[in-house]
C-alpha cells in the first residue's frame, strides 16, 4: 500500500458550536491533503472523552474511578461521543463529495487511561480497586474500550489506540505485553489483516528497554512513533528493517514536530534516515510526532503546509 498521510488527532480548540468546529478541522485537512483525518478532538480532551464509561465520573479537567469499570451496554455505543463525532465526520465529508477520505477514531488506551483516571482521585479508586493489582485495573479499562473499538470498526473507521504512558516506564514491561496481546487477541480480524487499527506511543520507546519488542509482538499491525523532538529522535535507534518486517508491523512515522515549524531540509533530511533503518515497504503513513492540541492554530496551519510539501516529495 502507498504511504499515505495522517495525523495523531487533537487540533486546536475552537469556540464555535461542536458541529462547526468538526467542520473547520475536516476542511482543514482536506486543504492540505491528509489521507486519514480525525474529528480533530474538539469535544473534550483524551481522558474525559470516557466519562460514559459506567464506574467513572468528572472530576476537574480529569475523570475518577466511583465503582468497578463496566462495558457501556451495546445498545448504547452508538451515543459514545467518539462514535458520534465520527458519524459527524462522515456526514461533512459525504457534503463535501468527499465519502470516500478515509476518517479514523483515536481511542486513549487501556493503560493510559486507567493510570489517568486512578491517580485523580486515589482514594475513591481504593474504594473499588487494590492499587497494588494494577493488571486487574488495566484489564477491566480493556475490556470497557474493546466493544467501543469494535464498534468503530465495524462502521468503518480506522482506530489509532494511545499509549502514552508506555513510554514513561510507569507500567511494567509484562503488564504492558499481556495488555496489549490480550486486548489485539480480541479484536475483528479484519481490523489486524486490513491494518485498520494502530497503536500511537509518544516520547522515546528506547528509554524504556524492550519495549519496542513489546509492541512488536503485540498483533497490532501498525506502530505509531515520533522521530523529531529532543527525546523521540532516539526512535530512529530503536527500529530495524529486520525486525518490522521479523514482525509483521508497519510504521507510522512522526518526521515533523507538531509545536515548531521546521526547516523542509531537515525534515526531508530526518524522513530520509527514518527511511534508511525501516524499509520504505514498511512504512505505512507519515505524520507530525503527536497531536495539536497545544499548538496556535496559525502555527498548526504553517506545520500542515510543511509536511504537506515535504511528504508530496515522499510520496
Amino acid at each position: 500500500m502507498p504511504i499515505e498521510k495522517t495525523v495523531v488527532g487533537s487540533f486546536p480548540k475552537s469556540n464555535r458550536p461542536l458541529k462547526d468546529a468538526i467542520s473547520e478541522v475536516v476542511d482543514l485537512q482536506l486543504f492540505y491533503g491528509i489521507d486519514l483525518i480525525t474529528d480533530g478532538e474538539q469535544r473534550s480532551n483524551m481522558i474525559q472523552y470516557f466519562e460514559q464509561i459506567p464506574g467513572l465520573e468528572k472530576l476537574g479537567n480529569g475523570l475518577r474511578i466511583v465503582g468497578r469499570i463496566e462495558s457501556m451496554e451495546q445498545n448504547k455505543i452508538d451515543e459514545f461521543y467518539k462514535i458520534q463525532d465520527y458519524n459527524r465526520v462522515k456526514s461533512i465529508l459525504k457534503s463535501r463529495g468527499k465519502e470516500n477520505v478515509k476518517s479514523k477514531i483515536t481511542i486513549t488506551g487501556p493503560m493510559t487511561l486507567a493510570i489517568a483516571c486512578a491517580t485523580t482521585d486515589i482514594e475513591s479508586t481504593q474504594k473499588h480497586y487494590d492499587l497494588g493489582d494494577e493488571e486487574t485495573l488495566y484489564s477491566d479499562f480493556s475490556f470497557a474500550l474493546l466493544p467501543i473499538v469494535e464498534q468503530a470498526l465495524n462502521i468503518g473507521a480506522y482506530v489509532q489506540i494511545d499509549e502514552p504512558i508506555l513510554s514513561t516506564g510507569k507500567v511494567p514491561l509484562e503488564s504492558a505485553r499481556k495488555i496489549l496481546r490480550d486486548f489485539a487477541s480480541r479484536l475483528p480480524p479484519f481490523s489486524i489483516g486490513e491494518e485498520k487499527i494502530s497503536c500511537h506511543v509518544c516520547g522515546s520507546i528506547k528509554s524504556v528497554p524492550g519495549l519496542f519488542d513489546v509492541l512488536l509482538e503485540s498483533a497490532i499491525p501498525i506502530l505509531s512513533l515520533g522521530f523529531s523532538g529532543e527525546e523521540e529522535k532516539e526512535n530512529l535507534d530503536v527500529i530495524s528493517k529486520v525486525s518490522l518486517e521479523k514482525h509483521s508491523k508497519k510504521l507510522g512515522v512522526g518526521f515533523i514536530s507538531n509545536v515548531e515549524v521546521e526547516d523542509e531540509i531537515a525534515i526531508m533530511d530526518r524522513y530520509k534516515k527514518i527511511e534508511e533503518n525501516a524499509g520504505r515497504e514498511n512504512i505505512r503513513y507519515v505524520h507530525p510526532d503527536c497531536g495539536f492540541g497545544i499548538t496556535p492554530l496559525e502555527k498548526t496551519r504553517l506545520i500542515l503546509e510543511r509536511m504537506k510539501t515535504v511528504a508530496d516529495r515522499i510520496i
